[in-house]
């Protein structure tokens, strides 16, 4: 890739940030706009800016190659820029700060200006020139303004201490976060971290820099004595922190007290995470960073300056927490329990199609699910024997808060009856963890096109927000083809909401078509079904991601389509509302290898906790439709495999599938609901005795 360069003709990022846009996709975007931005002198709105301040953020590098990050605090004026390429900062480190073992001259820093109260920040980086007795004065390498994101805002008076930084406070020392220390970590909602890389002094992009990290209290998790993560939320797509931890583990943490003035230094070796569980179920967390202490320094009332608080930012709404974390991934490995959830409110998408907002009764985080999987549900209906377990696409994108069931009134469907005409805000519905295997493709960059019929617009409507979230927050956005049948304007659901994305989105493209418009409908681009002719007018030649979900004759009309165009099998992936389907010709069906043969003869079934025994043959289908022939009731939900309600425990024996199932099981469970024994003699059965053994 050719880079947009600087005034200087290189890039103003160094390899590791790099590597890093690289990684995430965002080189060719940063480099629209940063050669222009990362200048090499200090603009005058920056100089003007940073005289106003009455403190500065600075990082430095110790004799042993360790960064430190530090504040310096002054009467509004003690920074100034006397010309473009230099800064003079008159102002002494505070007492126990390692800074002022780090201030020689041509030793790097980084400096960072930030207006809490504005939210405005401003970055430079350099080396010392000259340190004097009231200071020390910096040749500008890097100057840029940055982000104002997750900026808790604040007002700073100062105290009679400004003008005597250096007078001794209590100082304690250690190698290890000790109580006190920890319990000032885990409640901050701000701190800021120092990193270095230089593998050449001449090169400016080289060097050290210092940056501002903001979340909800108690986003600083403590692992241990040794041991401290946090997430890295979306910022301007620099990376100049991970970039220089990238080639040098290292990083310097400053934790300032604005209501006590008490400081905490760290520095210690740092870990960029990019996958994970926690990561996973940390809501906003683009990767986390473990950092792991080599010395901590706490210093007693130290900082010169207390706070008014104003207001926490607001991005951090959109972020999770440490305790939803946990909560969170204790959810999604016990998926199999069924939770209370209340129905939080209603929305009417269509006149067929309304909207369940179900939030969890014991207000503990949701387990975690991709978009595009569904949610078992179960409900007692009155004047009904029993349980009625149903399965339902989540329709929105994973929020932390909420699961958003969009169910058609189905006319002989008792259970979408029932949503529609008795449940009410503050209903009561019992669920599972989300599960299925309908979900986007994991680090594809292809276009993608989503094709819903009907209700099957429920999982697109989720892949669609969530695809957009992604591209927003990583810069990295690609086409999507939002392509959608139904029958008319009464039945169109989420119309307002997809075409609302469209006029905001450069890369969307909606197209639907309506079977049989009525004369007043207006939101549709085609009459008639989606077919071949239609598809080849909307998608220009290219490699597709394809995504369908619909009734099945929609499904079986536009997979033959795709067929037909020449789309391979392998970029089709799809969910249908019905019978389970297999989307393959009938001369691929013939041609396939993996047919599942069924037993040919009565095979001895013994269920071990019920202490049943049964006979199964052919005609008595499935091992659920046995199980409830005997009088047994399993949980169920979809009764195709694709739900894992009736997972059940294999003791001996084995079984066959009569389509593959999507949802996830362990090794020693079946899907009673699509399988049948394997076999009646041999090493697939239990001996002599049972040909297959159940527990249940």
């Amino acid at each position: 890739m050719t880079d947009i360069t600087d005034d200087d003709g290189i890039t103003p990022f160094h390899r590791g940030e790099l590597e890093i846009q690289d990684r995430l996709g965002v080189r060719e975007r940063v480099h629209s706009y940063a050669p222009r931005f990362v200048r090499n002198h200090i603009p005058p709105e920056h100089s003007e800016f940073f005289g106003q301040l009455p403190q500065l953020i600075v990082g430095s590098v110790d004799k042993e190659g360790r960064p430190w990050a530090s504040m310096l605090v002054g009467r509004p004026g003690f920074i100034s820029s006397p010309d473009p390429k230099r800064m003079s900062i008159e102002a002494r480190p505070l007492y126990g700060d390692p800074l002022a073992d780090n201030l020689k001259v041509h030793s790097p820093v980084g400096l960072l200006g930030i207006e809490f109260h504005t939210r405005r920040r401003n970055r430079l980086n350099g080396r010392i020139e000259g340190v004097d007795a009231d200071g020390f004065h910096i040749t500008v390498d890097q100057s840029f303004g940055n982000c104002p994101q997750y900026i808790q805002a604040r007002g700073f008076d100062l105290t009679e201490a400004v003008d005597s930084p250096e007078e001794p406070r209590p100082i304690t020392r250690d190698h290890k976060i000790g109580e006190i220390a920890g319990e000032a970590i885990a409640r901050a909602d701000t701190f800021f971290i120092a990193s270095v890389f230089s593998e050449d002094d001449k090169d400016r992009r080289h060097g050290v820099d210092v940056s501002h990290r903001g979340g909800k209290p108690g986003f600083v998790h403590i692992v241990d004595e040794k041991t401290l993560i946090f997430p890295d939320f979306t910022g301007n797509f620099h990376f100049h922190t991970l970039g220089n931890i990238s080639l040098n583990p290292k990083a310097g943490l400053l934790f300032p007290d604005f209501e006590t003035g008490n400081i905490i230094y760290i520095t210690g070796t740092a870990e960029i995470i990019w996958d994970g569980e926690e990561l996973n179920a940390f809501v906003g967390a683009e990767r986390l960073v473990r950092i792991t202490v080599e010395e901590i320094i706490r210093v007693e009332d130290s900082l010169p300056l207390r706070s008014e608080f104003r207001g926490y930012a607001p991005d951090l709404a959109r972020t999770g927490s440490w305790e939803a974390v946990a909560e969170t991934i204790e959810n999604t490995h016990d998926r199999d329990r069924w939770r209370r959830f209340t129905v939080g409110r209603i929305e009417q998408e269509s006149e067929t199609i309304s909207s369940f907002y179900l939030m969890p009764e014991d207000g503990k985080a949701l387990a975690g699910y991709e978009p595009g999987k569904f949610l078992p549900i179960r409900l007692e209906i009155p004047g009904e024997k029993g349980f009625f377990r149903r399965t339902y696409t989540v329709s929105e994108t994973p929020n932390g808060d909420f699961y958003r069931l969009s169910i058609k009134r189905e006319d002989a469907g008792l259970v979408s009856r029932y949503f529609h005409d008795h449940i009410t805000p503050g209903s009561v519905v019992e669920a599972m963890a989300p599960r299925g295997k309908f979900t986007l493709v994991p680090d594809s960059i292809r276009p993608v096109v989503l094709l819903s019929g009907g209700v099957g617009i429920t999982p697109m409507i989720a892949m669609l927000d969530h695809l957009l979230l992604v591209a927003a927050k990583s810069g990295q956005s690609r086409p999507i083809y939002f392509i959608h049948g139904t029958q008319n304007g009464r039945e169109h659901a989420f119309g307002d909401h997809v075409r609302q994305l469209g006029r905001q989105v450069e890369d969307l493209t909606i197209h639907v078509a309506y079977a049989e418009p009525e004369e007043d409908d207006l939101d549709h681009d085609s009459v008639g079904y989606i077919d071949a002719p239609l598809l080849r007018s909307i998608l220009p030649l290219d490699d597709y991601d394809f995504y369908l979900c619909g009734p099945p004759p929609f499904m079986t009309a536009v997979y033959d389509s795709l067929s037909g165009l020449g789309v391979p099998e392998s970029r089709v992936h799809y969910e249908s509302f019905g019978p389970a389907m297999v989307l393959k010709s009938e001369e691929q069906t013939k041609n396939s290898e993996s047919i599942p043969q069924v037993a040919a003869g009565p095979v001895a079934v013994c269920f071990s906790k019920s202490g049943i025994e049964a006979e199964w043959r052919p005609e008595k289908g499935t091992l659920l439709e046995l199980a409830e022939a005997e009088g047994l009731t399993p949980d169920f939900s979809c009764r195709n495999g694709s739900c894992g309600s009736c997972a059940i425990k294999v003791k001996c024996g084995g079984v066959t599938y009569l389509d593959d199932p999507m949802a996830s099981h362990e090794d020693d469970e079946v899907l009673i609901c699509c399988s049948t024994p394997k076999s009646i003699q041999g090493k697939e059965t239990c001996g002599k005795e049972y040909g297959l053994t159940l527990d249940l």
